[in-house]
């Protein structure tokens, strides 16, 4: 059997409030950067190699750092966690959410 910590919530407490939306707000900061990474093109520019005689691209990693960096962000809140623990969400697109997945599995 699961060990959990049970948390006292106080709902009608302002750090309670305060909490849950900054776990909303991580959440949908995911879900804005997926959006970006889904429309984004996969190249931003290019050059000329004169070496090798053929055109270098160069990648457009800006929106997969972004959906990285909102990940780890979401991992480091534990209310965002919870929050996607109770609607049992694991990934953001192809991005998985490690800490959702393990506590789900402890279950």
């Amino acid at each position: 059997m699961t060990q959990r910590k049970i948390r006292y919530i106080d709902g009608g407490s302002p750090e309670y409030w305060r909490q849950r939306t900054d776990g909303f707000h991580l959440i949908h900061e995911a879900e804005r950067a997926l959006a970006r990474v889904e429309r984004a093109p996969m190249y931003i520019r290019g050059r000329w190699d004169d070496d090798y005689g053929d055109y270098e691209p160069v990648e457009n990693l800006g929106p997969y750092d972004d959906m990285d960096e909102a990940i780890r962000a979401i991992e480091a809140n534990e209310t965002a966690i919870d929050i996607l623990v109770a609607q049992r969400r694991t990934h953001f697109g192809q991005w998985p959410v490690k800490a959702v997945i393990r506590e789900l599995e402890s279950d």
